[in-house]
């Protein structure tokens, strides 16, 4: 059994971001990751929204992260976990079976984007489909978009992209989304994608069938919190994610959140490595604190 200062469970910008603002703070830093470091960012081929960068790619973006955080002393460590166990100590363990504690737990866990559910929609992640208007929206300035989603979720993509692309049209699997724009559907499926790279989208609407033809379909049908780890150690909205305060401290002492796991209004790459940096902060003081 291991025992650091502070472990972030998982390694996307929140959690590096967390491990080099921790490990810089005097803390002895691991970060649990249990596929690729940069997470769901790591596969984004192409970003142009965060700070410093006019355009660079997710996983070169989150390698330079890493690079800063181990340059910082953090430690990686690669592996599932299965099981956290609050305490004075918290106690973490991995699928292999391997047992490591700490004073300071940080969840950064994520979120996914929920699908359409059709066949195909994976291969055109990043060529015409994307689940993120703010991330990608301006790829498509002065071209036909499409946004599938509902209430608040679509509504707020649709504002987003008005004023960005050049035809917008909205089509959503409840009520009609009212909104300006060239055309909004209601009570609408979609059932097909054609092209690769997206060239028109398929659907239903009021069981009629419809095709249009665009450059891009954004889906915003919302995204679920990957918090199964963090259910009964700390509180959360009714969507499932993670409330903190200022500091990032979740409800219970020592176990603070950071990302797209946690209760916001904007997730963002850049938002995520904030809310770590506030995070990795806070959890190295309260591990000086607990020593």
């Amino acid at each position: 059994m291991k025992t650091y200062d502070v472990i972030t469970v998982g390694g996307g910008p929140a959690g590096l971001t967390a491990a080099l603002y921790a490990s810089r703070a005097g803390a002895r830093v691991a970060v649990i990751e249990s596929l690729v470091l940069g997470g769901t960012a790591a596969a984004t081929p192409i970003i142009e929204n965060y700070p410093g960068y006019e355009s660079i790619s997710g996983f070169e973006l989150s390698q330079k992260i890493a690079a800063q955080a181990q340059g910082s002393g953090a430690e990686i460590i690669y592996g599932e976990v299965v099981g956290i166990l609050d305490g004075n100590e918290k106690t973490v363990t991995l699928k292999s079976g391997e047992v490591y504690t700490c004073k300071a737990l940080i969840l950064c866990t994520g979120s996914t984007p929920r699908k359409i559910g059709i066949a195909g929609e994976d291969k055109l992640i990043g060529a015409g489909l994307s689940y993120c208007a703010t991330c990608d929206g301006n790829f498509y300035r002065n071209k036909s978009v499409a946004v599938y989603g509902a209430g608040n979720h679509a509504l707020s993509a649709a504002k987003y992209l008005k004023p960005i692309v050049g035809e917008l049209i909205v089509i959503s699997p409840v009520a009609a989304v009212k909104t300006e724009c060239a055309a909004s559907y209601g009570n609408a499926r979609i059932t097909g994608l054609t092209g690769n790279p997206l060239s028109a989208v398929n659907f239903t609407a009021n069981g009629e069938e419809k095709v249009v033809n665009v450059s891009g379909l954004f889906v915003e049908l919302g995204t679920v919190p990957a918090n199964g780890l963090s259910r009964g150690l700390a509180e959360t909205d009714k969507a499932g994610y993670i409330i903190c305060d200022g500091k990032m401290q979740t409800s219970a002492a020592g176990i603070f959140a950071a990302g797209d796991s946690v209760s916001k209004p904007l997730r963002q790459i850049v938002t995520a490595a904030a809310d770590g940096a506030v995070a990795g902060q806070f959890a190295a003081a309260y591990a000086r604190k607990n020593a």
